[in-house]
């Protein structure tokens, strides 16, 4: 990559740190000057700007090693290649990445993506004996290539939002009504799917957290509370990414890591190369504590990170039942992929959903993360222990109770929240989720992180498929 402006994106700040130490040391040890700059949000504003010179200058090649936080935005002048390491996040933040590459007349845009797969043991998860993040690059790309990415996730309550609006119009016009509040946001806006009982609800929860007040007159009005955030500059900022949890086992910090799944007490999650298991969750301090969990080698990937697409899993099982070779692949990959593939046909993947392989029993519906995560919680429900362990949920029984409790959960209400969401520790995410009444934080949480009919909708065919 000397020689150049590229872009290098791993998939987390730990992982910029270390390319960026690695790839410094090594130009320190060949006796040359360092190209390479660390960027990431956790940085301050001048090492970020160092980063954001060296690449825009012109005058000496640079590459910096980054986050999203160089996907777009901010000016960085021509950059040569793209570098990708490990799966991406998604297709649209592939495709974002990439259009930063080939800005100059005549020249392509370049993208070069490094997979990370470890020799297979005895022991090896299903999701690595199926190479997880090569074939997840390679349906990516695949879909990228047919010009698809992930649309809007545009059907959710978002009831923080609600709140956000809701003090902005009483801010903006000296005052509101609720009729007022419910026919602009509500009746003839964007928050339809808020029925009027958790309007209600949640204008009654504004006012006991002193976000509002109401005067004789009906109107509402900034409570103590609300006056003091709205005029607070923060105030305008309507959203919150995925805050970093500290993960901590006997009293020692393990690292940080970014939570964008649902957490529950018990559930196995896999970091720094180990099984964990999850003993409390903190919300307040942004601490999980854990415990050393059994269970074999894990897979190599974190399990509370980016949000996988249903496309994007259907074309997984497309790349693995495919048997033409991949033209975009190296040698070395394709050896990779023919491995994960003759796995797939061994296993009868092709056809079965519910497999046992290496004393485990494993259920891969090849649905996406919202619905992979609320089957998950429903078969946790039902009184079935198991855990999602990438690719596929691993379930701690014999194939015949896992779909005797695929069954129990092919008959399950999706509207019944309360015991869907009883153990999920973590389910203030959004700004405002704080001041939401519990019915309504449970709505809005399961419209934004899980698809519950999807995955009651795969139990029930995967049911009744069994009792054919």
């Amino acid at each position: 990559m000397r020689g150049s402006n590229n872009l290098i994106f791993p998939n987390s700040r730990s992982q910029v740190e270390w390319y960026a130490d690695q790839l410094r040391r090594r130009c320190e040890k060949d006796g040359v000057p360092n190209e390479f700059w660390p960027h990431h949000g956790s940085l301050s504003k001048d090492l970020r700007e160092q980063a954001e010179h060296a690449l825009k200058a012109g005058d000496q090649a640079a590459s910096a090693i980054c986050t999203t936080t160089l996907e777009l935005g901010i000016d960085i002048g021509s950059t040569k290649t793209v570098v990708q390491i490990g799966a991406p996040p998604s297709v649209a933040s592939l495709r974002q990445r990439l259009g930063r590459s080939g800005r100059r007349p005549g020249e392509k845009a370049t993208l070069r993506v490094y997979c990370k797969e470890s020799p297979l043991t005895d022991g090896s998860s299903l999701s690595d004996q199926l190479r997880q993040g090569l074939v997840q690059t390679i349906a990516m790309v695949r879909l990228l290539a047919r010009g698809w990415f992930e649309p809007p996730k545009a059907q959710g309550i978002h009831a923080s939002t609600l709140v956000q609006q809701c003090l902005s119009i009483i801010a903006q016009c000296g005052g509101a009504s609720a009729a007022d509040l419910w026919k602009v946001l509500i009746a003839e806006g964007v928050f339809p799917k808020v029925e009027k009982s958790d309007f209600v609800k949640l204008l009654k929860s504004l006012g006991e957290h002193e976000l509002i007040v109401q005067d004789s007159s009906g109107l509402l009005f900034p409570g103590t509370v609300g006056e003091r955030l709205i005029n607070h500059y923060e105030f305008y900022s309507a959203f919150t990414s995925d805050e970093e949890f500290r993960l901590v086992c006997d009293g020692k910090a393990l690292g940080s890591v970014p939570v964008s799944r649902p957490l529950t007490k018990d559930q196995r999650i896999i970091f720094g190369g180990r099984r964990w298991r999850v003993r409390d969750v903190d919300l307040q301090a942004k601490v999980i504590i854990v415990s050393a969990a059994r269970g074999g080698a894990p897979p190599h990937f974190d399990g509370l990170g980016a949000m996988v697409h249903d496309t994007v899993r259907e074309e997984m099982r497309a790349v693995l039942a495919d048997t033409a070779a991949c033209p975009f692949i190296d040698r070395d990959a394709q050896a990779l992929l023919d491995e994960a593939r003759k796995t797939f046909v061994s296993l009868g993947l092709g056809e079965r959903y519910l497999i046992e392989s290496s004393g485990k029993c494993y259920l891969i519906s090849w649905l996406g993360d919202y619905a992979n995560d609320a089957l998950r919680l429903l078969l946790n429900h039902v009184r079935l222990s198991c855990n999602n362990a990438g690719l596929a949920i691993e379930i701690d029984t014999n194939i015949d109770q896992a779909n005797a409790a695929l069954n129990a959960v092919g008959g399950l209400d999706p509207g019944d929240l309360d015991s869907t969401l009883a153990d999920v520790e973590n389910m203030l995410r959004e700004k405002w989720d704080w001041a939401l009444p519990e019915s309504l934080l449970m709505k809005s949480f399961a419209s934004i992180s899980l698809n519950i009919e999807t995955a009651i909708v795969f139990a029930h065919k995967q049911a009744g498929a069994d009792q054919k």
